[in-house]
């Protein structure tokens, strides 16, 4: 069956649709300044930047930015693991994060999340699409044998993490953030990319997988704000100690431009 995935490089957003990416949409709302990470084909930046957003793209892929290129401002080619944000990004503050099916493909997404903190602006927030792996197929397909991976969806074979809702929130409370609003896009256990044998699923275990709130969960789609200032861990690396320290800088350079414009306003 087709799945909201789309393809590997892009799909078409409905912004009626309960899919995770109308969930996106709605959670960035209008008139914002957005860094969109995997920005892909854009196709959630053409929708953004229809809500009166400006965008700019991180996409790994060179031929999927050149589209993207279509509806963002600008996009930064590169692997967003390694690059040199200060770099690309420049002194930018933005309103939103977006890591619209980001976060899984990574290799250390703790880490990911953390460089890019500071790049938000005071009042700023990420929203995150992230696959649950407790979706009642894949449950049952294990009970069956099974863990097959698939060009895309919940099993997508370049997926690198898996997530739960207890273990999503956790990843953003670890790298210093407060989940705001969770939301879900759901699938039927038998409706999505994951075969499962109904007749060989055990009654009792069949009522187990449904009485969990959770089961239908296809995605999670989380918006989370920064706690305060940066906490630094006690064993932080060199990296994570100087951006610490650049965003707390920034932020202080931000409230600097900010009461200037006000007393300008004020004199005027």
């Amino acid at each position: 069956m087709t799945n909201e995935y789309g393809t590997k490089y892009g799909t078409t957003v409905d912004p009626n649709s309960d899919s995770s990416h109308a969930h996106i949409v709605d959670l960035v709302g209008h008139d914002k300044r957005v860094l969109d990470v995997g920005t892909a084909t854009g196709y959630l930046a053409e929708v953004m930047v229809g809500h009166g957003c400006s965008v700019t793209g991180i996409e790994l892929d060179p031929e999927a930015a050149r589209q993207a290129e279509k509806y963002c401002e600008r996009v930064v080619i590169g692997d967003v693991e390694n690059l040199d944000l200060d770099a690309g990004l420049g002194g930018e503050f933005f309103d939103v994060i977006v890591f619209g099916d980001v976060l899984e493909h990574l290799r250390d997404p703790l880490r990911t999340l953390r460089r890019l903190k500071h790049f938000l602006r005071f009042g700023g927030y990420a929203v995150a699409s992230i696959p649950n792996i407790a979706h009642g197929s894949v449950r049952l397909a294990l009970l069956q044998g099974r863990f097959e991976y698939h060009p895309l969806g919940l099993l997508d074979d370049t997926h690198l993490r898996f997530f739960t809702r207890k273990s999503a929130e956790q990843l953003f409370k670890d790298a210093g953030f407060q989940t705001i609003e969770i939301r879900r896009s759901r699938l039927g256990i038998f409706d999505t990319e994951i075969e499962v044998d109904e007749e060989l699923i055990p009654k009792e275990a069949m009522k187990a997988v449904r009485r969990d709130p959770e089961a239908m969960t296809y995605q999670f789609v989380l918006a989370a704000r920064p706690n305060g200032e940066v906490d630094v861990p006690t064993a932080a690396s060199h990296e994570e100690l100087i951006y610490a320290l650049t965003r707390k800088l920034r932020r202080f350079e931000e409230l600097q431009r900010l009461l200037d414009a006000r007393t300008g306003q004020l004199t005027a």
